[in-house]
């Protein structure tokens, strides 16, 4: 990874903030749900005490029945179809269900009004019911639906009961003609019948009761009202007395409800709508959602007059413990706070108060502090990955130019250049100046170096003299015989240290003769063709071949150079070349106008580590067995070829045939530049 990248994934280490900022803004978010609970349970408290205080408003502490207002009156028809409440939700939907298993009830009792007219729907279902009509005698005896009625008039007790499908038959208990004429419908099913009953206009009715009635196995059966509570239940409706007293307590932007012991809502006071502008944004109340801000429960609040609540909190209530929820609206984009506390007296459970209250103040706090947190840590992040990225930038382009100033410090002669230095008191600037002082300390060692040969040249030639005349000095007639040998031998050493003194000699005068080097135009094939003829004898046994282009070459530089230097390649491949080898000499123009001279010998492969150095001052990698006169060979020939090459505007290249087939030496020249 890049400098820069990991800087840019330091700068990650910024997303700390906002989470830190995410964890107090949870924290504060659920300090102030708590305490907007707990007000607002608070307040339905006090709402269920002063309920509590008007006990002749409240619904009797009996189990009732409530009685749905419908959108329109029903046909007697024994079809629950056209039960629709006035939002178009089915009325039989929620239905006082008696006896049986619990998803299977004997006995479902639904009380309606419309047009101020009472309305019944009974669903009875038990397997083998015995049919009879309700005036017939014996009819006690047999299957039938025990009906109950309280009002001014007093009480009455009727049996409902079909042989067949049709009008409903209603007689007293004891198959006498009913006193009231109660109109409705009766269907027999399957598993059992439904039933459905209209109360006269002019009958007032307070209280009702329905009783299945069944003789089976030779026992009497009774599912209903009458099994639970014996008598006729009260009816339970929206009381606009009960409501009088919540409109005085319920706070302001709130809604309180009161609900009977089944949910069914009594009353209802106050007013939840808010300013349409503090609503959260829906993309945002997202965001809530993502982090867990939001606390809304995926279950929605109870629309706008529903006439049953579902809510846990409420059923918490009614089984005598507040309970708190946050709920939201259907559709929705509010959420709502809910509180239900239980209203008891003494003879017991008379409902529950269930106060309900947008969040506003408290969603608006924490979007806005979680706005800013978002808005500020994405501005800090930004900052700080720019700074980072500015700074990464910058440094790694001072690394970068270091680094090229390091390639760049030796060129291919193997001078060192200048490297360039900085004035940064930073540990790039401390590294630049420690490179600049190394490289200085190279260069003078170099230097050094390509002063060395002529420098022993010079004070070797005398001491040699020296030596050379004392031992042509020496009669060796004086000398004993076995003297003699020791003679010879320090006179050969002599003779061939002239010869290391007199190579260096030559590269220095080399030099000095490839810098005042006079050019001058010339056919390079002629001339590389009359070298190679020459070296015939000097390369037997080895075959010579030559592949030196037809025609003529012209070319611009220097022929004793060129001449000197093809001279060096050619005794490089005989020294290397075996007695029964070959040496090929070739000439060729390149693509780009250059020309190619190349010699290639038969022999071992270069030596992979001394590659880059061939062609470097005092490097060989002859053996003695590959010298020609056995003695030292200092390396110097592949670097006067180097030379002659640069003078050229050249190169000198070496590289293995394919196959391992032998060593290829190449000068790619392009002439000496015309003054």
């Amino acid at each position: 990874m890049t400098l820069r990248g990991k800087l840019l994934l330091l700068a990650l280490s910024v997303l700390v903030l906002p989470w830190a900022g995410w964890q107090f803004v949870r924290q504060m978010e659920t300090l102030l749900r708590e305490g907007q609970a707990q007000a607002l349970q608070a307040s339905a408290e006090a709402l269920a005490r002063g309920l509590a205080a008007q006990p002749a408003a409240l619904p009797p502490a009996r189990p009732g029945l409530f009685v749905q207002t419908l959108a329109r009156a029903p046909r007697l028809d024994a079809d629950d179809a056209d039960w629709q409440r006035e939002d178009g939700t089915p009325a039989t939907a929620d239905t006082r269900r008696f006896g049986g298993a619990p998803d299977a009830p004997a006995l479902r009792l639904t009380a309606a009004r419309a047009d101020d007219v009472l309305y019944l729907f009974v669903q009875a279902r038990a397997q083998g019911l015995v049919r009879a009509d309700a005036h017939w005698p014996g009819a006690g005896g047999r299957d039938h639906l025990r009906l109950a009625l309280a009002g001014p008039h007093g009480a009455l007790a009727l049996r409902v009961a079909n042989a067949d499908d049709g009008p409903a038959r209603v007689a007293t208990l004891e198959g006498d003609a009913a006193p009231v004429r109660i109109e409705g419908a009766w269907r027999w099913r399957d598993d059992g019948f439904d039933l459905e009953l209209r109360i006269p206009q002019g009958y007032p009715v307070d209280g009702l009761g329905a009783t299945l009635v069944r003789h089976a196995g030779g026992r009497r059966h009774e599912d209903g009202t009458d099994a639970e509570a014996p008598g006729a239940w009260p009816l339970l409706a929206p009381d606009a007395a009960l409501a009088a007293p919540l409109r005085q307590l319920v706070p302001p932007g709130a809604r309180a409800r009161f609900v009977d012991r089944d949910g069914w809502v009594l009353a209802a006071a106050g007013d939840l709508a808010g300013p349409a502008s503090e609503a959260v944004p829906p993309w945002r109340r997202w965001i809530h959602g993502w982090l867990r801000l939001d606390a809304a429960e995926a279950e929605p609040a109870d629309p706008e007059g529903a006439v049953r609540t579902r809510a846990p909190e409420v059923w918490q209530a009614l089984d005598g413990r507040p309970g708190v929820a946050w709920r939201r609206e259907p559709y929705g984009a509010r959420v709502r706070l809910s509180a239900a506390v239980p209203v008891a007296l003494a003879d017991g459970l008379r409902g529950a108060v269930v106060l309900e209250r947008e969040d506003a103040e408290g969603l608006l706090l924490t979007d806005r502090a979680l706005t800013g947190l978002l808005g500020t840590s994405l501005v800090a992040l930004l900052a700080a990955g720019l700074v980072l990225f500015l700074f990464a930038g910058r440094l790694s382009g001072r690394i970068r130019r270091l680094r090229d100033a390091a390639e760049r410090a030796l060129d291919r002669d193997g001078r060192v250049q200048r490297f360039p230095q900085t004035r940064a008191r930073d540990e790039i600037g401390d590294l630049s100046r420690s490179f600049a002082r190394l490289l200085d300390e190279v260069a003078a060692y170099t230097d050094y170096l390509r002063t060395l040969a002529g420098k022993l040249s010079h004070e070797l030639n005398t001491p040699l003299a020296i030596v050379r005349t004392s031992l042509d000095n020496l009669d060796p007639v004086d000398l004993p015989d076995d003297a003699r040998p020791y003679l010879e031998r320090a006179r050969g050493g002599v003779d061939r240290l002239g010869a290391i003194v007199r190579g260096m000699s030559e590269v220095v005068r080399l030099e000095h003769a490839i810098d005042n080097a006079d050019a001058e135009d010339l056919d390079l094939a002629a001339l590389v063709r009359d070298c190679a003829e020459g070296y015939r004898a000097l390369l037997a046994p080895r075959a010579l071949q030559v592949a030196v282009q037809a025609g003529p070459m012209p070319f611009h530089g220097a022929p004793d150079l060129l001449a000197q230097a093809l001279d060096k390649l050619v005794d490089n491949a005989r020294g290397f070349a075996p007695p029964d080898g070959w040496v090929r000499i070739g000439l060729a123009r390149a693509e780009g106008g250059e020309a190619v001279l190349t010699v290639a010998n038969a022999g071992p492969p270069l030596p992979a580590a001394m590659r880059d150095k061939l062609f470097d001052s005092l490097v060989s990698v002859r053996d003695r067995t590959q010298r020609a006169d056995g003695g030292a060979h200092l390396g110097l020939g592949l670097t006067i070829v180097r030379l002659v090459a640069e003078l050229h505007e050249g190169r000198a290249e070496a590289r293995d045939l394919p196959d391992a087939a032998g060593v290829e030496f190449r000068l790619v020249l392009r002439g000496i530049p015309r003054r």
